[in-house]
């Protein structure tokens, strides 16, 4: 059985990339509206990724693992549907393959709101 990660988190690059974004998407001072954390984008990006059935390449670099499991997961709902989709193949822990789809889903979601000056939720939240 193999032993699962108490933290996860995302590269030290991909890090600067959520933020970059969490600073774009959140209202700033004085505007109305409801104020996005880290985790909002990290299960996004794993709640896509399960979506387009997605197979991401596994971390090269060193990770800051800034989030606790048990709070990005209490529910065990995203390691549930990870683990009944059968995307994880190898013999890598659930979380750690949550934490690369996330890494992967980061990356995207930032070259794609570097590129257009938009996240497309849009395309994110319509039925195929």
């Amino acid at each position: 059985m193999i032993t699962e990660p108490n933290r996860i988190g995302l590269t030290e690059v991909t890090v600067e990339k959520i933020d970059e974004l969490l600073e774009e998407l959140n209202p700033q001072a004085g505007e109305e509206g409801e104020k996005l954390v880290r985790y909002d984008l990290y299960r996004l990006a794993v709640a896509l990724g399960i979506k387009n059935e997605t197979v991401p390449s596994k971390l090269t670099a060193s990770v800051n693992s800034f989030l606790r499991v048990s709070d990005l997961d209490p529910d065990k709902v995203l390691f549930t549907v990870v683990e009944n989709s059968g995307l994880n193949s190898d013999s890598i822990a659930i979380y750690s393959f949550i934490e690369c789809l996330a890494e992967h889903g980061i990356k995207e979601m930032y070259n794609t709101y570097d590129q257009t000056g938009e996240i497309p939720f849009e395309e994110y939240f319509l039925a195929e």
